[in-house]
């Protein structure tokens, strides 16, 4: 299937067909899943990331991208809500068709979109990657706690992009925004072009949590091994902790012998030098 072949067919609009969203992202490489956040959870969501926000901009420590719009970082830290947001089970369905079963979360953040943004830079979310690659390594999540529209900051994307194994350079006029109801849910391919859109409403503000996953095997974007607050490991429930990447996989992410089991933890008492006998040995 070539980007010219998606282009020419019908672009996804809103369903509650996982079928048909799944089809949607083959072949577009996105899809918009209606009613994935019932009403309650949008507003209570949508009522965490304006307090966050207002509340880091108290503390000098709000992140502007750009004049207008917000972003928040690091939300497993920023209240349960999101910590329970990534154990709904439309994560665990569509990432695992994704990414396989054992993928992991690379970041969970928030974006608002506010009057008078300007559209974001056209990119990939494994534009990292130096090599075009025939299945996602990475995928995204917008869950949309306003309706998106193309007027107030909807998301910017060049359907079929996915498919496309050269570099080339999109641009604006080659977008179409995401366009869905407040409460749906933006699936997209890592491979996908887009960026955020401009929000040219008066008073409109556009609020998204961004759940971004990634196989097991990448480096994360948020690095919860060091940013997790130390009593999340501890209280957290096991999946969660499994979905940040704390335990082995294939062998990798281990502290010591590769058998260890469960969620993984700093090692308080390293194993050093030791002479024939057992005794520490001096490291000089």
């Amino acid at each position: 299937m070539s980007v010219s072949d998606t282009l020419a067919s019908p672009l996804p609009s809103a369903t509650r067909d996982l079928a048909r969203a799944f089809a949607d992202l083959d072949r577009h490489g996105y899809a918009i899943v209606e009613g994935a956040l019932s009403p309650e959870r949008v507003a209570a969501l949508r009522a965490r990331v304006i307090d966050q926000a207002r509340g880091e901009d108290a503390q000098g420590l709000g992140f502007h991208d750009g004049k207008t719009n917000q972003r928040i970082w690091m939300l497993p830290n920023k209240g349960k809500i999101f910590r329970d947001l990534m154990l709904d089970p439309l994560v665990e369905t569509a990432m695992t068709r994704l990414l396989g079963k054992d993928f992991i979360l690379s970041s969970l953040t928030a974006n608002i979109a506010r009057p008078g943004g300007v559209p974001m830079y056209l990119h990939s979310d494994q534009g990292y990657v130096d090599f075009w690659t025939p299945k996602p390594l990475v995928a995204n999540i917008a869950w949309m706690l306003d309706d998106f529209t193309a007027a107030n900051g909807g998301t910017r994307l060049v359907p079929g992009s996915h498919l496309n194994p050269d570099r080339i350079d999109y641009a604006l006029e080659d977008t179409i925004a995401a366009e869905g109801p407040a409460g749906a849910a933006l699936i997209f391919d890592g491979r996908l072009i887009h960026g955020t859109g401009a929000n040219i409403t008066a008073d409109q503000d556009r609020h998204a949590v961004l759940s971004y996953h990634c196989r097991p095997f990448v480096r994360q974007q948020e690095n919860y091994y060091l940013g997790l607050d130390p009593a999340l490991r501890e209280t957290e429930r096991g999946l969660f902790l499994k979905r940040l990447g704390f335990r082995i996989w294939a062998g990798l992410g281990r502290t010591n012998e590769p058998g260890e089991k469960g969620p993984l933890s700093p090692l308080t008492s390293p194993l050093g030098p030791l002479d024939p006998e057992g005794r520490p040995f001096p490291d000089t």
